[in-house]
């Protein structure tokens, strides 16, 4: 007799009765189980990546948490904590850079620097959560083992993969697009080596946004105010827009009457900024909530 049936890309006990599972094809983002002492176990995409373990529920109900959410968190030994310090210190480095270039400050070498640097905390907090992602065990409940962590891997098959691998590739693209600044291009060498990383790290960031609102909702769209990771997913959601159109406004034309455009992707990317560093910020209280219930599977 089997002990675990794979349902998804996860293995549960198999004598865990199963209620239903929700998503798309082979991306399956919710799965419903319910056991002998009539406690129903819900097991999510989102959760799972994270490490928070099964939600449980009871009588149709969510158990409430036991703790209050921390505003300010220090926990420097839980992965969670350092990808929402270095996304916050990312998105500063494009708030101050951003708020530079509205006021006039004229030295491109010093606002170059400033997005350059937050680009690359932004890489190395994508990165840890696509490692994150990629380690996630592929089992839960009593019994579910680790194993050894691994650094690159390809599970096409897995949605959580592709809202962080999308997002990782994104964080590249801005590398380049923010180094290659330094360059001092002309117009169509400006387009060519700083504007199209730009809009390519844009397109991948509004695909990994919007894969992470089919995570969060099991389908394209819902509404879950009282959710903080529903509110820090549609926050996300919005910078990746905001981004989008920062990139759209930041393409370089030969004719001197567009010079104007600068502002609008300059304000795009301070909204897209803000919204990233507020997104990055509530996982310190998510963090505190949802640490109060963990199945085994951190």
């Amino acid at each position: 007799m089997p002990t675990t049936i794979k349902r998804g890309q996860i293995e549960f006990p198999a004598d865990w009765k199963h209620i239903e599972s929700r998503g798309s094809g082979q991306f399956i983002t919710r799965i419903v189980h319910q056991l002998e002492d009539s406690a129903t176990y819900v097991w999510s995409s989102r959760r799972h990546r994270k490490g928070f373990g099964l939600e449980v529920v009871a009588s149709g109900e969510k158990l409430p948490v036991k703790n209050r959410p921390s505003l300010v968190l220090w926990e420097p030994a839980k992965l969670n904590w350092w990808i929402a310090f270095l996304f916050m210190a990312g998105s500063l480095c494009f708030v101050f850079g951003s708020v530079l270039i509205l006021v006039g400050y004229t030295n491109l070498f010093i606002t170059n620097t400033i997005f350059f640097g937050g680009s690359i905390f932004f890489t190395s907090a994508s990165y840890l959560q696509y490692n994150q992602s990629i380690n996630a065990l592929t089992a839960v409940g009593p019994g579910a083992q680790t194993h050894k962590r691994i650094w690159v891997a390809w599970q096409p098959s897995r949605l959580d993969f592709w809202v962080t691998f999308s997002q990782f590739l994104g964080t590249v693209m801005f590398n380049f697009n923010t180094f290659d600044a330094f360059l001092g291009l002309g117009w169509l060498g400006q387009d060519l080596v700083i504007w199209v990383p730009d809009m390519a790290g844009s397109i991948l960031f509004q695909i990994s946004g919007t894969l992470a609102v089919f995570e969060i909702c099991h389908r394209w769209w819902c509404w879950q105010r009282r959710s903080i990771s529903w509110v820090i997913t549609m926050i996300n959601f919005v910078g990746c827009v905001a981004f989008f159109c920062s990139a759209v406004f930041a393409f370089v034309w030969p004719s001197l009457i567009f010079k104007n455009l600068v502002v609008f992707t300059t304000i795009f990317t301070l909204i897209g900024a803000i919204c990233f560093f507020v997104g990055a910020y509530l996982m310190w209280p998510e963090m505190s909530v949802e640490a109060t219930e963990n199945m085994g599977v951190a």
